[in-house]
């Protein structure tokens, strides 16, 4: 009876998760299958096999969509976003953690609220246009920074909490400063957390649609996600253009999360539980 029960449930499992990965790759598959498709071909978006592919679509829409300068742009916002944030939310999670005054504790809390608190485009136009970075990729970069270090400073928290203090105390006595202790002996140990971080925040800043939608208004600024845009108007769509657009932003990060994807859970698992 036991072992039936076990066949049923792995069983139930398995098309559960059959289901799920449907979920997933349906959508895919009617994206890539009405990329290659003519205008009329794809209006309804279905998911069938073109009758026959258009691969001309492909260079209608890099050479029309401006794609190599938006995907500059993304690149550009995503990579210094990120590197910033690592750099600074490791450092200030080790601070919090290895020094947990009152005063840390509560910028501790600080970050999580982070993590909850809605964010208001209005307020951050407003701060952007006072500090004269309103239209500027400066100004996004700054924005995305904000909103993704709450985030990592909780994984980095939580990860250098399981790394003994007893490293720093030998650091400490073979002459290293603070600035040695961390780069040559925490930073190097925190590789897990750190491609976690690398991975979930240059996802979301790649992804992120409102944030240039408001705050670089400029077309020639544009990032990769608005060029869908380009060829989806009120009266009109070309849904194969919109496809071929769409495949071209997902193919960077795609390429991304395939090379980190095993440090992922491994990262988040860590900075949910030690912490």
């Amino acid at each position: 009876m036991k072992t039936k029960k076990r066949k049923i449930r792995l069983i139930m499992k398995e098309i559960l998760f059959w289901i799920l990965s449907l979920i997933v790759i349906v959508p895919f598959l009617i994206v890539v299958f009405n990329a290659f498709k003519t205008k009329t071909e794809a209006i309804n978006m279905q998911l069938t096999i073109p009758a026959e592919w258009h691969f001309e679509n492909l260079r209608t829409v890099w050479e029309q969509g401006d794609i190599l300068h938006a995907l500059g742009n993304s690149l550009i916002i995503s990579t210094v976003s990120v590197v910033v944030t690592v750099l600074a939310s490791s450092m200030c999670a080790y601070v919090l953690c290895r020094n947990r005054t009152k005063g840390n504790q509560f910028a501790y809390r600080f970050f999580a609220m982070g993590l909850m608190v809605p964010v208001s485009m209005v307020s951050i136009v407003k701060v952007l246009r006072v500090l004269r970075l309103y239209n500027t990729l400066q100004g996004t970069i700054l924005v995305c920074i904000a909103l993704i270090m709450p985030l990592s400073v909780f994984l980095y928290y939580g990860f250098i909490t399981g790394i003994p203090k007893e490293m720093d105390e030998a650091a400490v006595v073979d002459g290293a400063g603070a600035m040695t202790i961390f780069f040559r002996v925490i930073f190097p140990l925190l590789k897990p957390a750190t491609v976690t971080v690398i991975m979930v925040n240059f996802l979301n800043v790649w992804n992120d649609f409102q944030i240039p939608l408001y705050t670089l208004p400029d077309p020639d600024k544009a990032v990769i996600v608005q060029k869908v845009y380009n060829f989806f108007g009120t009266y009109t769509a070309s849904w194969n253009l919109v496809s071929v657009t769409i495949i071209y932003a997902i193919l960077p990060i795609l390429v991304v999360y395939l090379f980190g994807q095993k440090y992922i859970i491994s990262g988040m698992t860590a900075g949910s539980v030690k912490g």
